[in-house]
């Protein structure tokens, strides 16, 4: 179960690190929209043939780190896996999270130049959180 005050944290508006483990490499991170859901999970959309589009698939470990620069200091480290993955849909997925990212005009915008392209939405089961600064 995830405490109420990171379920507060992770449900404001920040930009998420995704870190994906590679073999004998680096991890791939990348920053990425996400949305926290009420099932303990996050999830965010991604192309498929990206980088981390080919390195996430059901199944698959990562890390993902949200912060707040503003003082005081906050962050939330989630250990999780990805339980789905599913074709983006426009309406139920893209609009909702670039308004909540751009606002609405800003939102509609960005959907209308990204033409009928929404990628893959990612869906990451919770299995460990470490927060700093992120009380009850």
């Amino acid at each position: 179960m995830v405490d109420q005050g990171v379920i507060s944290f992770l449900s404001k508006l920040h930009v998420g690190i995704l870190s994906i483990p590679r073999q004998d490499r680096a991890p791939h991170s990348t920053p990425v929209w996400y949305r926290y859901e009420s099932d303990n999970t996050i999830w965010f959309l991604a192309d498929p043939s990206s980088q981390k589009g080919k390195l996430l698939s059901v199944g698959s470990k990562l890390s993902f780190v949200v912060q707040s620069e503003d003082i005081p200091y906050q962050y939330v480290s989630i250990e999780g896996i990805v339980t789905n993955v599913t074709r983006g849909d426009i309406e139920s997925d893209l609009r909702p999270i670039a308004r909540f990212y751009l606002g609405e005009r800003g939102g509609d915008e960005y959907v209308s130049q990204s033409g009928e392209t929404t990628g893959n939405r990612y869906t990451v089961g919770i299995n460990k959180v470490m927060s700093y600064g992120v009380g009850n």
